[in-house]
């Protein structure tokens, strides 16, 4: 927990609550802050340098959505999902996001597919060299959402957002944790890893116009991510690592 506490950053004074609201997005989008992560509101606003009432405005419209959890003590907590619930969450977000590849499929510029043709070999890059790292996840993430944008909805980007805040402390795990298997295996997974391919097929649906591809490679690499999810993740895991569903 210290350590997803030290990627926290002061915020700016504009906005506070906004502010505040963007940068725990961003940690749950990031896979920074995991299941069963606990902090108080007043270690939240001294790590954010601001005061408890933006702290507390944001953390009620995550506990809104279901985000966070808020005990009666007022300890905020990353909630724990049970096995069932994730692969709901899943069904849900292969049918949005599938949607939005559909669209981006369709609307996207040439400078937008460029620019997810770029994303997609960066995350190969960065699988090569930093498997099992926030910066494998941030570039997942970048390359996922780059394809959203495209889709020019911003209703489905809200549905979007909303659903990776829940899902994104666990679904990290599949490029976000390193697996704690010699180094030789470890290359394995990082070359062999499923959204290598689903990507690439991803790319060259865009570059086709081809919006039932875009939606099914979208859909597989999300439904290919839980599934190796929930086959591990209610193990017992060894130092530095824990049970992220039940």
């Amino acid at each position: 927990m210290s350590e997803s506490l030290d990627r926290m950053r002061p915020v700016r004074r504009e906005t506070l609550s906004d502010r505040v609201h963007e940068t725990l997005c961003e940690l749950l989008l990031s896979g920074a802050l995991k299941p069963r992560d606990r902090l108080s509101l007043r270690e939240l606003a001294e790590r954010l340098d601001v005061s408890m009432m933006p702290v507390r405005e944001a953390v009620s419209r995550l506990a809104a959505s279901g985000a966070l959890h808020v005990s009666p003590k007022r300890a905020v907590q990353v909630p724990l999902m049970t096995s069932a619930e994730f692969a709901d969450l899943t069904a849900v977000r292969m049918l949005n996001e599938g949607e939005a590849a559909r669209l981006a499929a369709e609307r996207a510029t040439r400078d937008e597919i460029v620019g997810v043709q770029v994303l997609a070999e960066r995350f190969e890059r960065v699988l090569d060299s930093a498997y099992g790292s926030a910066e494998a996840v941030a570039a997942n993430k970048d390359l996922h959402f780059a394809v959203y944008r495209a889709s020019g909805s911003q209703a489905l980007m809200d549905v979007i957002t909303m659903l990776w805040l829940k899902a994104g402390p666990i679904i990290n795990y599949d490029i976000g944790v390193k697996a704690g298997v010699p180094a030789e295996e470890e290359t394995l997974r990082s070359r062999t890893h499923h959204s290598r391919e689903h990507h690439r097929i991803l790319c060259e649906a865009l570059r086709a116009r081809d919006g039932a591809a875009a939606a099914h490679a979208i859909a597989e690499d999300i439904r290919v991510a839980s599934e190796l999810i929930r086959a591990h993740a209610a193990d017992e895991m060894d130092e530095g690592r824990r049970r992220i569903l039940i």
